[in-house]
């Protein structure tokens, strides 16, 4: 082997070495640039200052003590519970329309089959904010055109969340469906279970982690929604992003902190339990 061979063999080596150095830097700024303003919030809300200097210069948990006294004084209990109701609801309304539209499109040939996948998975490029100002001026329309009258309310809300998480669980879905085993279904047959038995006995068990994992999508999304929100809530209903915006002006950064922190803490409460049980991590 020549001398110039030798040196080719060097240099490339070096450029793949320096390749894959510089992408692992470029993982590893990338989850410092997600994960630090979170990090941020959860420090500031052990910080003994309540207006979020930094860096803190003493710790403490009275910013948790006196959220037990604030929450009804905020208002937080009330949206609490208005956004954990949502997002159930929307969970599980999206998982069903979404796993039903997922079995027709892969289980299924028909025509305008593209089209229609492309028409419900349509929300994941569209703004939030386009979609609530669009479902707001469609009510408005309906009430203009056939006088029926729509009064904005939980329904309206869980109307457009539905909208935009619904992507979700038929991508999750489809993915399960995929690498599902048909025959599985058609031995169950010919053994006497019916088509529905065969889909609810071994179908649905078999695919669970992608439902389970579209519902966690949808969810979180749900709970989490501000702009869509905004535009579909009345008076009557304020989701907890809707009354924690409210609240940015006149209360305390650190109060805001503790409140986000234990947020956080919940989410990824949902996200550990149903990954222990479902393995949902294989379709996320």
């Amino acid at each position: 082997m020549s001398k110039e061979t030798n040196n080719r063999g060097r240099f490339d080596w070096i450029l793949s070495r320096i390749a894959s150095l510089g992408f692992e830097a470029l993982i590893w700024a990338t989850i410092i640039f997600l994960l630090a303003p979170l990090v941020i919030v959860v420090i500031i809300s052990f910080g003994e200052s309540a207006y979020a200097t930094w860096p803190p210069q003493q710790f403490t948990i009275q910013h948790y003590a006196n959220l037990i006294s604030d929450l009804s004084y905020l208002d937080i209990d009330t949206a609490l519970f208005s956004s954990v109701k949502l997002a159930v609801v929307t969970g599980i309304c999206s998982t069903v329309l979404g796993s039903l539209a997922a079995f027709a499109i892969v289980r299924y040939d028909f025509k305008y089959q593209t089209t229609l996948e492309t028409f419900l998975i349509s929300p994941l490029i569209y703004p939030w904010i386009v979609i609530g100002i669009s479902l707001l001026l469609f009510i408005n329309q309906v009430e203009a055109v056939l006088g029926v009258s729509i009064t904005l309310s939980f329904w309206t809300l869980l109307m457009g969340h539905i909208l935009f998480t619904i992507p979700y669980p038929i991508r999750t879905v489809g993915a399960s469906l995929q690498n599902y085993d048909h025959s599985l279904e058609e031995a169950a047959q010919n053994l006497g279970a019916t088509e529905l038995e065969s889909y609810i006995r071994i179908t649905l068990p078999l695919i669970q982690p992608g439902v389970m994992s579209g519902f966690v999508f949808a969810f979180i999304l749900s709970f989490n929604q501000y702009i869509v929100s905004l535009f579909l809530s009345s008076a009557d209903i304020k989701t907890l992003p809707l009354v924690l915006f409210s609240l940015f002006y006149n209360t305390a950064p650190a109060t805001l902190a503790a409140i986000a922190t234990l947020l956080m803490f919940g989410v990824l409460t949902v996200i550990m339990i149903t990954e222990y049980f479902f393995s949902i991590s294989e379709f996320m």
